[in-house]
Parts: C-alpha cells; structure tokens; sequence
C-alpha cells in the first residue's frame, strides 16, 4: 500500500494548487479581479486571497471554481495538460 504525502509533500501540493489556482483567477479576471471571482464563487474576498495563499482548499471550493472557470481538474491538480477543460473539445 502506497504510504501517504509527508507533511512538506502537503505543503508543496497545497502551493502548486494554490499558484494554479491563482494562475487561472489573474488569467480570465486579470490582476486585480480577486473579488469579482469570490462574489461568483459566493465567498469573501478574502477567503479566496487565503485559498491563494496556500491555506487548505475545500472541495466544494475547488469544484465550484472549476465550475466557473473551466479550469481543467487534471491541470489545476498537477499542472499537466491544458489549463482549460475546453481545450479537449477544440482538439482534433
């Protein structure tokens, strides 16, 4: 059985997350559009400003920002792939 993340594991999954996260925010809302993503989201700006940060994201957080974004799940996990879930159907 696959032994799980040390804490600085953790650590660098919840950043990586946390950057991505951000990443696709400055991307569709530019630099300064942190507030208008956390009022879709239905969240306080500064949830969303701890969520880039680094604090732990829950999964309803993340699922309602791939919701709003199209940002792909893969790509927002690990930083694989497209950034965008859209992306796929455009291909081929």
């Amino acid at each position: 059985m696959d032994q799980f993340p040390v804490d600085s594991d953790w650590r660098a999954v919840k950043s990586d997350l946390s950057r991505r996260m951000r990443e696709i925010r400055v991307a569709l809302y530019g630099e300064h559009g942190g507030p208008i993503l956390a009022k879709a989201m239905g969240i306080p700006f500064r949830t969303l400003h701890n969520y880039e940060m680094g604090c732990t994201i829950p999964a309803q957080a993340i699922l309602k920002f791939i919701e709003l974004t199209g940002a792909h799940p893969h790509w927002l996990l690990t930083g694989d792939g497209d950034q965008f879930a859209e992306q796929d159907s455009l291909v081929g």
